[in-house]
């Protein structure tokens, strides 16, 4: 039975039978796992958005590393131990704007610049990395 049939048939709304069959609940309790505190939460937010200046802000120009590094020195004040592992962080974070409807502006102003090299290509990494620079001067 498809999602729209059993909506209808049960009439459940669509977007809950989404969710409930593909695992939001699931893809949410990683904030459980974090442990914030909601003071903690809310400094995470008022960190990432500037809240405590704008309270209803939900944009945040603050890199993946910049936030987790924040919120493991707020855990690690309660437990020395805390860090998060592998995509544990992503999905934390992937969870918490979810939960406060953050917007991520986020820009790495570096440009993604391959060096492609040939089999007649003698260019050492020195030289590549040469290269890159004065594509990154010329762009």
């Amino acid at each position: 039975m498809r999602f729209t049939q059993a909506a209808t048939r049960y009439g459940i709304p669509k977007g809950t039978l989404y969710d409930n069959i593909l695992g939001k609940s699931r893809r949410m309790a990683v904030l459980d796992e974090a442990g914030l505190t909601a003071n903690e939460e809310k400094a995470v937010l008022d960190f990432c958005c500037e809240t405590s200046s704008s309270p209803y802000n939900r944009r945040t120009k603050k890199s993946l590393p910049e936030v987790l590094s924040f919120v493991e020195k707020l855990r690690r004040k309660r437990d020395p131990a805390f860090k998060f592992i592998g995509l544990t962080g992503f999905r934390w974070w992937w969870a918490f704007c979810k939960k406060y409807t953050i917007v991520s502006l986020y820009y790495d102003g570096a440009p993604k610049v391959k060096h492609l090299k040939t089999s007649s290509d003698n260019n050492s990494d020195d030289d590549s990395l040469e290269d890159l620079k004065l594509n990154r001067n010329v762009q």
